[in-house]
């Protein structure tokens, strides 16, 4: 209901214009004007109450006492406005059985009831008794009460006390006046003093939006200055920068990926074409450069289809891809198919499985195995002729640890922690050699991401190098529920 109420406020035609800070000190300060209407609403009723409910009590005390001093005295004369202690502004009115005005205590300036219609009525009809036994009469005019008599003669007497409002009904009159003075100053001071405040505490929004507003793609680097004041448009500043930061992070990592990917493209396609244009000029008769221009050709062809290849992997996947096509996957099946496949295609190395537990992993297998092929792609890459390059699957505790390890030319140390950038090559004549264009480990530490495993890596120069993929073991019980 409060939602409905302050959209249908804020959208209004009137305020639609007007800035967010003009808009919510209106609608604050009508909350606070609605506040202070019913708190005065309530307190000037809570007094009328209060004062009506005192002359009812005036009244009520009235009677009593007279009708004890009548009771004591026996007789009804002038004596019983003295006697019985009428309070101030009540004024006593005392009828016969023939319902004439006998006795009057009123000020001469008021109109004195000669007659009254309930005791008319009562004197009429002597089965019902018509005088009233609560307190009547009017909030704004006066307040009667009656009593009936019986004197110690046997004659009857009505007794009217009354008592008019003037007083009270004025001081209401007055307070209402100055509560709604009161209100109508504190709300010009709430609409005052909001514009103040709340255009001061509003001011870092401006400064972001100016911010904002000068960001284009060639000035990333341009961030909000952040005040010493630490509130929620200080802590929302902090994450805007943030995010900017992460934005100019991933765009030059996107201008540093196009770069290097047509720097790789160019050099093949250079060298596909420089030995093209030397078959056209000298190959067709020459057989050493017929040959030797095919050779080359063919092999930068396979090297840019490897390239185009990876590229196409970072350009086609994204968050939340692997995870959609994710299966229960044998480790031990699984590294059993890459020792096959491998062992297949190279011939010049000693390759071993020296373990393999079996387990269950919940992953994408299609990327799991092409990591796998990538972790053994580089040690085939990378060990000379004849070395050792051995895989392992070790199930521990909860975990479980796909390994490959050669015995090749390893990676320096300070180019440990660089290996899984995209196109970073170790030496850039040792990676052309064998074809490398720095993109394997960069695809597998994407997989390995997407589907929560870790990556670890240990080499030694000269040594060789060991890659590990480590994934947490799918427990008996989801297996079971499945």
């Amino acid at each position: 209901m409060w939602q409905r109420i302050k959209q249908a406020i804020l959208q209004h035609p009137t305020f639609a214009p007007l800035p967010l800070f003009a808009k919510m000190v209106l609608l604050y300060s009508s909350i606070v004007f609605f506040i202070l209407i019913v708190v005065s609403v309530i307190t000037v009723a809570s007094i009328h109450y209060i004062m009506n409910d005192s002359i009812k009590e005036d009244l009520e005390s009235s009677a009593q006492n007279t009708v004890a001093y009548l009771d004591s005295y026996g007789k009804v004369d002038s004596s019983v406005f003295v006697r019985s202690n009428l309070p101030n502004f009540v004024t006593l009115q005392i009828y016969n059985g023939a319902g004439k005005l006998v006795l009057d205590n009123c000020p001469t300036h008021t109109i004195k009831k000669l007659s009254d219609r309930h005791i008319d009525e009562d004197i009429q009809d002597k089965t019902v008794n018509a005088l009233p036994t609560t307190i009547q009469g009017s909030e704004t005019t006066e307040f009667s009460y009656y009593k009936k008599w019986d004197g110690d003669d046997g004659k009857s007497y009505y007794l009217r006390f009354s008592r008019q409002p003037d007083k009270e009904n004025d001081f209401i009159t007055l307070l209402s006046k100055q509560l709604l003075a009161s209100i109508l100053i504190c709300l010009a001071l709430t609409v005052l003093t909001g514009m103040y405040l709340m255009k001061k505490s509003l001011a870092p929004l401006r400064i972001i939006n100016d911010t904002l507003e000068t960001i284009e793609v060639n000035q990333l680097d341009n961030r909000i200055t952040l005040s010493d004041n630490r509130n929620e448009l200080h802590d929302l500043a902090v994450t805007i920068n943030q995010a900017l930061d992460r934005i100019e992070y991933g765009y030059k990592q996107q201008q540093q990926f196009i770069s290097d990917a047509s720097h790789e493209l160019r050099t093949p396609i250079t060298v596909i074409a420089g030995y093209a244009d030397l078959l056209d000029r000298w190959g067709k008769n020459d057989p050493a450069v017929l040959q030797e221009s095919i050779t080359t050709i063919k092999q930068e062809t396979e090297y840019m289809r490897q390239l185009i290849e990876r590229l196409l992997f970072f350009a086609r996947t994204n968050s939340g891809t692997l995870k959609k096509h994710f299966a229960d996957i044998n480790t031990a099946k699984l590294l059993q198919d890459v020792y096959n496949e491998v062992t297949l295609l190279d011939h010049d190395h000693k390759i071993t499985i020296v373990e393999n537990d079996e387990a269950t992993i919940y992953a994408e297998p299609g990327s799991v195995k092409q990591m796998l092929r990538i972790f053994v792609d580089n040690a085939v890459k990378y060990t000379p002729a004849g070395g050792n390059i051995t895989l392992s699957c070790r199930r521990d505790g909860d975990n479980v640890y796909y390994s490959v390890s050669d015995t090749g030319i390893g990676i320096p140390e300070k180019d440990i922690d660089r290996v899984f950038e995209r196109f970073y090559r170790v030496e850039q004549s040792r990676a052309k050699e064998t074809g490398g264009s720095g993109l394997g480990l960069s695809i597998a530490q994407y997989i390995a991401k997407g589907n929560n495993a870790e990556l670890s890596l240990k080499s030694k120069l000269n040594e060789g190098t060991t890659i590990s993929v480590i994934f947490p073991v799918k427990k008996e019980e989801e297996i079971t529920e499945e």
